[in-house]
């Protein structure tokens, strides 16, 4: 495999948030789960969270995990209402894939990188930045279809890279 297909590559890529095989991830050792927000946990354009996603983050900090969302969101409101509705950690403007948001969520959650997972919807910002890091990769489809023209575009480029890796 290339190089380019590694650090892009996920370790695994899921339907959505509720099939990721948790107990899998504890017999691996993770212990954190650093969340993208927009099309992973919730659509873009909605700001409310819906009682199945806050079931889901309650069941995963009853499972013991740490949680963290890393956004970015240039709508930092947004992002912090987001954190305190489901009461964890919220960084937004993280601008990944550069590894600061990534740095940063594994300092508040306080785990090394080889015990956290990141779950996304993008592979250039979430499952790039996270490989980059050394973080475990989940990536997820995302939630709504995109409109904005160089996202469709993007969206084509992950398409045709996920089927070549």
């Amino acid at each position: 495999m290339n190089s380019w297909q590694e650090i892009l590559k996920p370790n695994e890529i899921v339907k959505d948030i509720h099939e990721i095989d948790f107990a899998q991830l504890k017999s691996r050792g993770i212990k954190a789960l650093i969340l993208d927000i927009d099309d992973t946990l919730i659509p873009r354009q909605v700001n409310d969270i819906s009682p199945a996603v806050f079931e889901w983050v309650t069941t995963r900090k009853e499972e013991g995990f740490k949680l963290c969302l890393a956004s970015n969101s240039r709508h930092p409101i947004r992002v912090k209402y987001i954190g305190d509705t489901l009461e964890v950690p919220a960084m937004a403007l993280g601008f990944k894939p550069l590894p600061f948001a990534f740095w940063r969520s594994l300092k508040a959650l306080g785990v090394k990188p080889e015990e956290a997972a990141m779950i996304g919807d993008q592979l250039f910002m979430d499952i790039l930045g996270a490989n980059l890091v050394k973080i475990y990769t989940i990536y997820v489809k995302h939630l709504t279809p995109e409109t904005f023209l160089p996202r469709i575009w993007m969206r084509q480029a992950e398409e045709w890279l996920l089927n070549r890796i």
